[in-house]
């Protein structure tokens, strides 16, 4: 008697299991969640790995740059550090700019202004260029949710998603389906009442130390082509000092 009680029991367990909507599988990842991961998993090795990405905590990189809105051209530099600090350098033959990231402050000064704490789109727009810089690793910590925004409308073989980080961030990566590189970062915010974007293309990939980086970094606003910097040298974990992204006029770090 005790064993058909017990039999009952499991019977009607594994029927409840049956007719539960979604059973012992209502917590496992969807199949478009797995595979969203997956494409992911590849994009993180090709770049190296996580190991490797992770092992990048600072970064600087060398360039020219041309500004086709001011019709100029000069020098680029970046300096990029985990934690939310970055520092870039732009230096035109007529012209230049320092904009700078700490934490959670802004800053930005000319060859004719001072430093000064900014905000809005120009605040904005550094804190977009850090999360990109910072994308990788992001992506590997799992900062992100993400899903798929379709394949792109020029080539079929980019698969576009949709990043929302815990700050409400909305960005999207595209993503080459046959190499895993993410050619393009398109970021979304506000200005007063209206919507923009910025957008920056990647190509010309190259092997530094074992990760790869794009070499030609193509800008957007709202849709236009404002710029296209061509990286010279990259320079993996340079020792940077935190005071270097004070708002004051260093000239090295």
């Amino acid at each position: 008697m005790r064993y058909q009680i017990r039999s009952l029991f499991y019977i009607l367990f594994f029927l409840f299991l049956i007719l539960k909507p979604g059973g012992l599988h209502a917590e496992e990842p969807s199949k478009e969640a797995q595979r969203i991961t997956s494409i992911i998993d590849k994009v993180i090795e090709a770049y190296g790995g996580k190991d490797v990405i992770e092992g990048i905590q600072s970064l600087s990189a060398k360039g020219k740059i041309e500004a086709f809105m001011l019709d100029d051209q000069g020098t680029y530099e970046y300096y990029f550090k985990r934690g939310r600090k970055l520092r870039v350098e732009t230096k035109y033959k007529h012209s230049s700019e320092v904009r700078i990231l700490n934490g959670d402050k802004g800053y930005r000064g000319t060859d004719k202004l001072p430093f000064e704490e900014v905000s809005g789109p120009r605040y904005l727009s550094i804190v977009y260029q850090y999360k990109h810089l910072n994308l990788l690793h992001d992506l590997t910590t799992g900062a992100y949710k993400i899903r798929s925004g379709g394949r792109d409308a020029v080539s079929d073989h980019v698969e576009i998603f949709r990043l929302v980080d815990r700050e409400g961030a909305v960005m999207d990566i595209f993503i080459d389906t046959h190499t895993a590189f993410i050619i393009k970062v398109t970021a979304y915010f506000t200005a007063g009442n209206k919507q923009t974007d910025l957008s920056s293309e990647f190509s010309d990939f190259k092997k530094v130390g074992n990760s790869v980086f794009p070499f030609r970094i193509t800008n957007y606003a709202g849709g236009l082509k404002v710029a296209q910097t061509v990286i010279e040298k990259y320079s993996l974990n340079p020792d940077i000092a935190d005071s270097f992204f004070a708002p004051t006029r260093i000239q090295s770090f």
